[in-house]
């Protein structure tokens, strides 16, 4: 049994458990990220316009890997 968790593949998270979504101009995917993958995300370069209502972040999104104009969304958890 521990070698079988040391070795098996993590499962993926729910998609209502994720508090951050990363929205892509570019490849048009909404994307479940933690504040860490967020955080990196925006290394090594990354451009934050607050006043620009739509994409207001340029960034590596995390579906298509190019960088884009994203939103980020905050969501509350869904079912509680």
């Amino acid at each position: 049994m521990g070698r079988m968790a040391l070795f098996s593949e993590i499962e993926p998270q729910e998609p209502g458990t994720q508090l951050l979504w990363i929205e892509c101009s570019s490849c048009l995917k909404e994307t479940p990220v933690s504040p860490l993958d967020l955080v990196k995300a925006t290394l090594p370069f990354s451009v934050h316009l607050p006043l620009v209502k739509r994409y207001h972040s340029y960034l590596r999104c995390p579906a298509c890997g190019r960088l884009a104009w994203v939103r980020v969304n905050v969501h509350a958890p869904r079912g509680r």
